[in-house]
């Protein structure tokens, strides 16, 4: 986007300088021309060749504060000394944090790295340096593409991720056997469902990834159709926005799973999607994120200083991104309600007030005002671990929605005999009879409302249980009740036995009402998780079975 392109340049000159400092420049040093982490002390191999990608690009760039600066010529070539030393002799390299020999993490890198590839050929003056540089480049691709050939992966997202870089790769090398390999991997199917949800769930990393590659695939094969699944995605993914500008990431299945996250990360994906598409709501989308880079100092996304650069290659290989500007139309996304079935998960919101119920996650349900959030937990002293609520179906009810969990446990009966009686550490029931055996079957209703929701918690089966319902907050807000008024830092709790209670985060308050406190047996209540860490947590207890009414509004 036209309007977009010179200050991307301006943030991506502003990492330069603590880049060329992090560079390892003693000749005797294992990491001679890596860039080691203060953390790890080593380099994990992506950095080699991806800081040599953004320094080439700022040093082609006639934009850039930087261009034609010979320090930056002068640290990529020694970046890509130090990568091709390292890659594997099978082609790929290694991510040393927990990968090795990993294809996928090669295709990570050539996703990048070879859109810069393309912009040293470009503006390549042919210098002896330059012109080395241009060969590292083609060697680590090369060697790269035949590693992505061999290997294989092991996510689901490293699939496309690997079939992306091999298109890219097939451009430049032009080995038709390239084209045979993506075609094993297309052939499995796209895992995006008709929500837009890809098979991780992973709002807040791999669901973007995985746009990428279908975008990859399309510039370069002319897959024009595989931007279909992109497209579900990008629009699923409005519906993932909280009010505080971060993204839902309760329901993933990879390390995302309930991180705070911010939504940059995607600009991207809505940029090139809103050109191939002519989709108005993605261009006002792009504008939208890219005006909130550097809102947010925590956000972890690609949208800094030391990886808009590979941003800025596109830019300056497409020249319909650095001369138009996309005609945007307002996409309001702070009033809908939405089921996903397939991902068992539900979000209402109403301007600045949203509710999601989660239909197989211990943290049931997260209710958040503004910037003032609050998760729930039930659990039960039931047989150990059995008495944490973890709903086993989700389904709609009239006014809202009701999750359900049954567990039934017991005892069994001595075999009389010796047939393997007990099995890694356990005892084998495999082939016993059941004695005294329990139930413990728990029903919560959740009823969203414009401004509030409603839970009804019905406990059932085995008596005399002690219960629990945990209200987890983040620490630093104010707490206030006819009781008591603090406020709550990291590690406290408080339990309350009666009346309604106030947090105060931000100026964004949330009430709930409904309390109960029959027994003291909270933080220590048997087989329960843990306390969240770093959060402030409010308890009810009860003796099971019980029913209770708790609402929740944010004011």
């Amino acid at each position: 986007m036209k309007s977009h392109y010179k200050r991307l340049l301006k943030y991506a000159d502003r990492g330069v300088e603590s880049l060329l400092k992090r560079q390892c420049r003693d000749v005797m040093d294992p990491e001679y021309g890596g860039f080691p982490d203060m953390t790890t002390g080593f380099t994990e191999h992506s950095q080699g060749p991806g800081n040599a990608a953004s320094l080439s690009v700022l040093y082609y760039n006639e934009d850039s504060a930087y261009h034609r600066d010979e320090r930056l010529l002068n640290t990529a070539n020694l970046a890509m000394d130090f990568i091709l030393k390292k890659q594997n002799a099978d082609g790929t390299i290694d991510l040393i944090a927990t990968n090795f020999h990993c294809a996928a993490t090669m295709g990570f890198t050539l996703q990048n790295f070879v859109p810069a590839f393309r912009v040293v050929k470009k503006y390549n003056q042919h210098t002896p340096e330059e012109d080395a540089l241009e060969e590292k480049f083609l060697t680590y691709i090369t060697r790269g593409a035949q590693g992505m050939m061999t290997g294989g992966f092991h996510t689901p997202n490293h699939r496309w991720v690997i079939a992306s870089a091999l298109a890219l790769c097939y451009n430049e090398l032009g080995n038709k056997e390239f084209l045979d390999e993506i075609d094993l991997y297309l052939k499995e199917g796209i895992d995006c469902n008709e929500d837009g949800e890809w098979t991780e769930r992973s709002a807040g990393v791999y669901n973007k990834v995985n746009n990428d590659g279908m975008i990859i695939m399309a510039e370069e094969l002319g897959k024009w159709e595989l931007l279909e699944a992109a497209q579900r995605n990008l629009y699923m993914m409005f519906t993932y926005l909280e009010p505080d500008d971060t993204i839902c990431t309760m329901n993933s299945h990879r390390q995302d799973i309930s991180m705070k996250m911010y939504p940059m990360r995607y600009y991207e994906n809505y940029l090139m999607t809103a050109h191939y598409l002519k989709n108005k709501h993605f261009a006002y989308m792009a504008d939208h994120l890219f005006n909130m880079v550097n809102d947010y100092a925590k956000d972890s996304g690609p949208l800094n200083s030391g990886t808009i650069p590979k941003c800025i290659a596109r830019y300056m290989l497409m020249d319909f991104l650095r001369n138009n500007e996309l005609e945007k139309e307002v996409y309001d996304w702070t009033e809908f309600e939405e089921f996903y079935k397939d991902s068992n998960i539900v979000r209402k919101r109403k301007d600045d007030v949203i509710t999601t119920v989660m239909g197989d996650s211990p943290m049931f349900c997260k209710f958040q005002k503004g910037r003032n959030q609050v998760g729930f937990r039930f659990a039960a002293s039931y047989f150990g671990t059995e008495g944490r609520f973890t709903p086993d179906s989700l389904v709609k009810i009239d006014g809202g929605y009701r999750l359900h969990y049954r567990s039934d446990w017991g005892y069994v009966r001595p075999l009389g005999r010796p047939d393997h009686p007990t099995k890694g550490g356990h005892t084998n029931k495999d082939h016993r009879e059941t004695a005294n055996m329990q139930v413990f079957e728990v029903n919560i209703d959740i009823l969203p409302s414009d401004d509030g929701v409603q839970l009804v918690i019905d406990s059932m089966g085995v008596e005399n249980l002690p219960c629990k319902l945990e209200m987890i907050f983040e620490a630093g807000g104010f707490f206030d009740s006819a009781q008591a008024e603090f406020k709550a830092v990291e590690g406290q709790h408080i339990m309350l036995r009666y009346g309604k209670f106030k947090y105060v985060k931000v100026l964004d308050t949330i009430e709930i009402d409904g309390a109960f406190g029959e027994t003291n047996y909270h933080t220590a209540l048997r087989g329960s998780y843990p306390e969240v860490p770093k959060s402030f947590t409010v308890y009810f207890t009860a003796w099971s079975p019980t029913k209770r009414i708790i609402n929740i509004k944010g004011i």
